[in-house]
């Protein structure tokens, strides 16, 4: 990858179209050289000039298809020059063509010729977004590997509020910046990597559980950034609400007792183990009723016993493997409890996250965090949890291949 990656943004025909002019401005600020792809539709809403004007690029178009003689062909071109391809906004007829490997113009021909990283920023109105073929396409697309900035919410050009608005070009860059650092790094390649995410819920009844507010997101960017950078990812998750993670075999757990089982079930396969997961240490001590307890007159007491501690019952079996906890404490006292932690469960690492803070943590798209070792401490400033789950992968990789006796690898 040179210097300064080169961007192939192809634009597709929507009334969001004017927002990739704003988009292609953001990459070029974010130190990135833009190339524009245009359908016959987008030039219907925004003219190429505009494009050509932005990027100091010719803008390419269905019926520019081939250069001059000595020059080779458009799609075939671009697709080598380019270090990844953007294509925001993607319409539901230019999901279809991908998905079904229809390429019938510039943009799908280029597409099917690119054999690096794609990123999707779809916008449609809210019932093409959420037909079940519109889903379909995009959970096929994810299957191969390709990445989708979700669209958000609200009032659409049709006048209609829901869900179809193109993602902000803010968070497509920011998306871009991670796409292009992960190409970069492929040193968890061989490696078998277990990770949990979410909380388990024990349940009291037919209805009523007790939880906590861990919504699952650390653990899936640690699991996708995972992958992106070679391992074999199995991810057991307890509760999540979450689109699937390309590429990573997901298992659902609900209940700390489910997911003790299959961490034990697959720990003898596994190379490093990532317990981010925020497990119950309590259960009902009678059991979960069959039905609904009725609300009666009097008090309700509920008998708590704990729960098998999952990381000590790996630690008394494991043979070899790195082995990662998450410690969620309350201040910044709570380093002193997460070392002790990590010394008490023979952890080679352990994340520390200060759960008194409102602005990262559970439910936030946001953490900071200290890394722990036997011989360090690593403090990770606030940043969305995927750049936070790049830097802990990060230290897990160069711990790993250090105490293998293995040269860390080029960033």
């Amino acid at each position: 990858m040179a210097d300064r990656p080169v961007v192939l943004l192809g634009v597709t025909g929507g009334i969001a179209a004017y927002k990739a002019a704003e988009l292609l401005r953001g990459l070029q600020k974010a130190g990135m050289e833009v190339r524009v792809i245009m359908t016959r539709a987008a030039t219907k809403f925004v003219g190429p000039v505009t494009f050509e004007t932005l990027s100091n690029h010719p803008v390419y178009l269905d019926d520019a298809d081939l250069r001059p003689a000595d020059s080779g062909i458009t799609h075939i071109e671009e697709s080598r020059a380019a270090d990844i391809m953007v294509i925001a906004p993607a319409t539901a007829n230019t999901l279809a063509k991908m998905a079904n490997g229809i390429a019938d113009n510039l943009l799908s021909t280029t597409y099917l010729a690119f054999d690096k990283t794609v990123v999707l920023a779809p916008a449609m109105n809210t019932n093409m977004w959420m037909h079940p073929a519109t889903q379909r396409n995009v959970e096929l697309l994810r299957e191969r590997g390709i990445f989708v900035v979700e669209p958000g919410s609200g009032e659409l050009a049709c006048g209609v509020f829901g869900s179809g608005r193109m993602a902000e070009p803010d968070s497509i860059v920011a998306e871009v910046k991670l796409r292009l650092q992960v190409q970069r790094k492929r040193d968890l390649r061989g490696r078998r990597v277990l990770i949990t995410a979410g909380g388990t819920r024990e349940p009291i009844d037919a209805v009523r559980f007790i939880g906590n507010r861990s919504s699952g997101k650390m653990g899936f960017a640690l699991a996708r950034a995972a992958f992106d950078r070679g391992a074999t990812v199995d991810l057991i998750e307890a509760n999540v609400d979450m689109p699937a993670a390309p590429g990573v075999r997901q298992t659902q757990a609900p209940t700390a007792g489910e997911m003790h089982a299959e961490v034990m079930q697959r720990l003898p396969e596994t190379d490093i183990l990532i317990m981010a997961a925020a497990v119950a240490d309590y259960r009902v001590a009678w059991g979960p009723s069959g039905g609904k307890i009725s609300k009666g007159a009097g008090e309700l007491a509920i008998g708590l016993e704990p729960t098998t501690d999952i990381l000590c019952d790996v630690s008394a079996h494991h043979r070899g493997q790195f082995l990662v906890g998450f410690a969620a404490e309350y201040g910044l006292e709570g380093l002193v409890r997460a070392r002790d932690k990590m010394e008490r469960k023979q952890l080679d690492m352990i994340v520390f996250n200060d759960i008194s803070r409102s602005d990262i943590g559970f439910d936030s798209d946001f953490n900071e965090v200290y890394v722990l070792t036997q011989d360090s401490e690593v403090k990770l400033e606030r940043a969305p949890k995927e750049t936070i789950a790049e830097l802990i992968l990060d230290q897990i990789a160069l711990v790993v291949r250090a105490r293998r006796g293995e040269t860390p690898l080029p960033a």
